[in-house]
């Protein structure tokens, strides 16, 4: 279970040796993850070459600014709720499959396409076999690792009408849900006998 999973991760960096920040190395890893809820550290193997190294930190580090150390425990504890609901199985899978995609694209979004040549090597090299489905930890290589590749190498920054037209929709829709709407796009229309008055 979700308990005995971590304490075996727990015991396996006992040793981990620490090699600068919330960064530690251990014999015992073989891909690097995040782990931890109240001050969450980074976990990495020996032996990561120094350019693999960069791309590693910065997506383990884009983790932990998005606090996902917590949304996927959160999202386990649901999934154990309803375990007997199929869709709180797709759900907990798209949303661990997410969480990478998005710290991919946080860190790539900055780099040229050599660079992300080297991080999708970083990826195919150091991602994890295991299908085990678990809360804890963050894998840098866990999920998806083809797909999150070919995300990598065709990644190409939205167009400037793209995030506009996101925000305003996103904006109009919150907007709907006021009691007071200003612009009333996505409130429903009063149905034709209450608008007509008793003659």
């Amino acid at each position: 279970n979700t308990n005995e999973n971590y304490l075996r991760i727990k015991g396996k960096i006992n040793t981990a040796v620490h090699l600068e920040g919330d960064v530690y190395q251990s014999e015992n890893v073989e891909s690097p993850f995040v782990l931890g809820i109240i001050k969450p550290k980074i976990y990495i193997p020996f032996g990561i070459d120094e350019n693999s190294l960069v791309h590693v930190l910065a997506h383990e580090r884009a983790h932990i600014r998005r606090m996902d150390y917590l949304w996927k425990p959160i999202g386990f504890i649901l999934l154990t709720i309803h375990w007997f609901n199929p869709l709180a199985w797709v759900g907990y899978i798209l949303l661990c499959r997410d969480i990478e995609l998005a710290c991919d694209e946080k860190v790539i979004k900055e780099l040229d396409r050599d660079a992300r040549a080297d991080y999708s090597e970083a990826l195919l090299t150091l991602g994890i076999k295991s299908r085990v489905i678990s809360a804890c930890p963050l894998a840098f290589g866990e999920v998806g690792v083809k797909q999150r590749v070919r995300s990598v190498l065709n990644y190409k920054k939205p167009a400037f009408w793209v995030i506009l037209a996101a925000v305003v929709l996103t904006a109009l829709y919150l907007d709907s849900l006021s009691p007071d709407p200003i612009f009333g796009v996505f409130q429903a229309k009063p149905a034709a006998d209450e608008t007509i008055g008793a003659v």
